[in-house]
């Protein structure tokens, strides 16, 4: 028997197979669902793109999440597997099925950006984060979707962004990756409503996470709109675009929520849609 029950249960035994699980929002995702029952398949790549100008996940981060799950007696498959990769994603998908039964809900969440004018972009940052923001929704969808197909049940939520519902400077790469997934999600939610199939994804703003805690982003704030370079900087000029002022960014457990009601049959009604996790960011 796995585990102690919790109060709340709505997904007991189901199976979540969730990218860039390592830490952030991908981690908080992972510790929610296994609070309320689930089996976890986790993924992430653990290695630094030469393009990024943070730190991305470690092993050690991954290893430890998955002794945390495990201390919670839900059961873990764990690979460190590039979303980039469709052959490795495909046997990730097939061992969970093999381990734990067929996957039912999808968090593709993996992403990663960098910073640059359009015409200053190299190659290399276009290609990785296209590849992994976008390219790397669709592979997770794609080896996940078979498993779902059968049954007529599914649950898919792809993580876009604020940048994915308009403009910012210095970030056309990622902004277009997540309009992309954004487009993605439209076309697999008609796709798949004839099987019974949500899909839908969140679209959060600047997260507590590693991607916006980091000297990067805040020489980046301090170039464009003459902010000290510091996080209190950063954080000011964004409480000047939120509706809801905020002591700190939005914690990763905001987001983390968000995913699980699109996963729970509460949202059973909801399809293609975009969530914002943005404190009014979009709205103002």
């Amino acid at each position: 028997m796995w585990g102690i029950m919790s109060r709340d249960q709505r997904f007991q035994d189901q199976c979540v197979l969730i990218t860039g699980a390592a830490h952030g929002i991908g981690r908080a995702t992972a510790l929610a669902f296994a609070r309320e029952g689930a089996k976890l398949v986790l993924g992430d790549a653990c290695r630094q793109y030469g393009s990024v100008p943070y730190a991305l996940a470690l092993p050690e981060e991954f290893m430890a999440l998955v002794r945390e799950i495990e201390q919670m007696g839900r059961p873990v498959v764990a690979e460190r597997v590039d979303v980039t990769d469709l052959a490795a994603m495909q046997a990730l998908a097939e061992r969970a099925l093999q381990e734990l039964g067929p996957i039912d809900i999808v968090v593709a969440n993996a992403g990663l950006y960098s910073f640059a004018p359009s015409w200053e972009l190299s190659e290399a940052q276009w290609d990785e984060t296209l590849n992994v923001c976008l390219k790397g929704s669709w592979i997770t969808c794609k080896v996940c979707i078979p498993q779902m197909l059968p049954r007529r049940k599914g649950k898919i939520i792809c993580m876009s962004s604020t940048a994915g519902q308009k403009g910012m400077a210095n970030l056309a790469h990622y902004v277009a990756a997540k309009h992309g997934v954004l487009g993605l999600v439209k076309s697999l939610a008609i796709e798949l409503a004839p099987y019974d199939i949500n899909v839908n994804a969140v679209c959060p703003t600047s997260i507590d996470t590693a991607m916006n805690r980091n000297q990067a982003l805040y020489d980046e704030f301090a170039r464009d709109v003459g902010v000290p370079a510091t996080h209190e900087g950063m954080l000011a000029f964004m409480n000047q675009l939120n509706l809801f002022t905020n002591r700190d960014l939005l914690p990763p457990e905001a987001v983390s929520a968000a995913v699980l009601w699109l996963a729970s049959d509460e949202a059973r009604h909801i399809t293609g849609s975009a969530l914002p996790i943005d404190a009014g960011y979009l709205t103002r």
